[in-house]
């Protein structure tokens, strides 16, 4: 499984940055594969869990705005580090399991600890990783058995980021397996619209700007209608320059017949 780590060091040179975690400990700038969609979804700046299926048999999960207490730059800024995990299909109860710990309310402050732990401040990009506790985070998990693999139900919903729902959303992943199909499964963040979240048909996505207090079913018609509006603005924009292209053309045969008309008098 590759491991990326983005964070930033105590002086002002050394800034945010992505690092990889190789087989060896060894670590290079690299960017993981987060796709742009799941960028524009989510506030990294907050706390935001990502699970998202890639095209190539992997899954990416990625935790965001994970703040330690009295981690902070040279400016008495709190230093932030955001974790990428990307395993293969099989890795999925391990990837569950790391999701349920960022989204319980109890486990977070301990996964907080330990990636504090495995991610001291020092060396030469202002922070390195001890890729050995970082590693032992996954095989803790790789002995760990969810209680359920369900197939999971596949109704997207919405609702609001609240401890509630990120609690009700870890005892889903727990049970239930992952949908099949490719793409942005599960989105936790801070300020994003509700629009924006429902535009991108994800299977379970909460934001802090979602108003509802409970689970709210996203049904297939909303893309639907989405698309047909779409589909409707583009037809009437293809009318409207259909019927100018035909008044142009109409005035080009106008002006061309008189002027043909005009010879003929000369």
């Amino acid at each position: 499984m590759d491991i990326y780590v983005q964070s930033r060091g105590f002086e002002q040179e050394h800034d945010y940055r992505w690092l990889q975690i190789y087989g060896d400990g060894k670590t290079q700038q690299q960017l993981p594969p987060i796709s742009l969609e799941v960028t524009n979804l989510i506030d990294s700046e907050s706390p935001s869990v990502v699970l998202e299926k890639l095209p190539n048999e992997q899954i990416l999960l990625l935790i965001t705005g994970i703040e330690p207490d009295e981690r902070v730059d040279f400016l008495d800024r709190q230093i932030r580090i955001s974790v990428a995990w990307v395993g293969l299909t099989s890795d999925e109860s391990v990837l569950r399991n790391l999701a349920v710990r960022a989204l319980q309310t109890e486990e977070q402050h301990s996964l907080t600890a330990e990636i504090n732990q495995a991610v001291p401040l020092g060396g030469e990009y202002g922070f390195h990783i001890d890729s050995e506790n970082m590693r032992q985070l996954i095989s803790a998990h790789s002995s760990t058995q969810l209680p359920g693999s369900k197939l999971p139900n596949l109704t997207q919903k919405i609702g609001k980021n609240s401890p509630n729902l990120k609690n009700q959303l870890a005892e889903e992943l727990r049970e239930y397996q992952l949908p099949k199909e490719a793409g942005t499964l599960v989105i936790v963040t801070g300020i994003k619209k509700r629009e924006t979240l429902e535009n991108a048909t994800i299977w379970r996505s909460l934001s802090t700007l979602v108003e509802t207090d409970d689970w709210e079913e996203i049904s297939s018609k909303s893309w639907s209608s989405i698309k047909n509006n779409w589909q409707q603005t583009e037809h009437k924009n293809l009318l409207v320059w259909l019927m100018l292209l035909i008044a142009i053309v109409s005035y080009l045969v106008e002006f061309i017949l008189k002027l043909i008309a005009s010879n003929r008098e000369d």
